[in-house]
């Protein structure tokens, strides 16, 4: 048969009892933790990226501000993005060593997804989809047209563009809208 010493019982129930202040204590300190840089908890564009918009070494270029997104649908909360300069990647995490300025958190959204590409002087822009998974369509008359990978395509202002399956943006761009270009 099983025999029980009662004399053990108190320093089992001490030992149960450290465990649990320790466990308590982990908990407290990594909970104050602050969450990572890299994996933000919603869609981020920061007004200054941290170490600038261009690797060191590279010629500065002055950045100018090709006008913003408003978002649709697909990213709760958010209302508008400005764009932060003409050439940049649109993916799912800010992610400034690949180019990455406009981070679109949402589970259809590729790392790298698509590349806008703008000149603000003759007012032309457009869209590379960069073979993202789920895709991004521009919507042309009363239905959206799937972008091919690694074709580029142009956007005017106004434009209505879906990215992966649910976030919906219309670009407010300089220059004229798709209505406007084409009855010239």
């Amino acid at each position: 048969m099983f025999s029980f010493d009662v004399q053990l019982l108190p320093i089992a129930l001490a030992i149960v009892a450290l465990i649990q202040v320790l466990y308590l204590v982990w908990l407290n300190v990594t909970a104050n933790r602050q969450p990572s840089a890299r994996r933000p908890t919603s869609p981020q564009m920061p007004t200054v990226p941290q170490g600038g918009l261009y690797p060191k070494g590279t010629p500065q270029k002055p950045v100018v501000l090709a006008g913003k997104m408003n978002v649709l649908s697909g990213l709760n909360g958010v209302n508008d993005i400005t764009l932060p300069g003409s050439t940049f990647v649109i993916g799912r995490f800010y992610h400034p060593e690949s180019n990455v300025m406009v981070a679109l958190d949402e589970k259809s959204i590729s790392r790298r997804h698509v590349q806008f590409s703008g000149d603000d002087v003759l007012k032309t822009y457009s869209l590379t989809d960069l073979n993202s998974t789920y895709g991004t369509a521009l919507r042309r008359d009363n239905g959206f047209e799937r972008l091919q990978p690694g074709q580029q395509v142009r956007i005017y202002n106004q434009d209505i563009v879906q990215f992966g399956n649910s976030v919906t943006v219309r670009f407010s761009l300089p220059g004229d809208t798709r209505a406007d270009a084409t009855q010239l």
